[in-house]
């Protein structure tokens, strides 16, 4: 299990779980839940894009470590 901030550029996840200060604001507002599964776009080790739930988001590192993630193997 990683944090979404160590994630890699072109790599599938599933959410395992969420805590943290923005865990609640990325449930509420942006309706990520636990098992959903998001495609990293890009990482810089500050900022990335992702993808899930046909939406597309850029978040900080900060917000990212509040996600931990499995890879999904193929």
């Amino acid at each position: 299990m990683i944090s979404l901030e160590k994630s890699e550029a072109g790599r599938s996840y599933r959410v395992t779980w969420m805590l943290g200060e923005y865990a609640d604001y990325l449930k509420k507002t942006w309706n990520l839940s636990e098992n959903d599964v998001m495609r990293v776009l890009s990482n810089n080790g500050s900022a990335m894009i992702v993808t899930f739930k046909d939406r597309k988001l850029a978040m900080s590192a900060d917000v990212a470590r509040s996600v931990k993630l499995e890879a999904i193997t193929a």
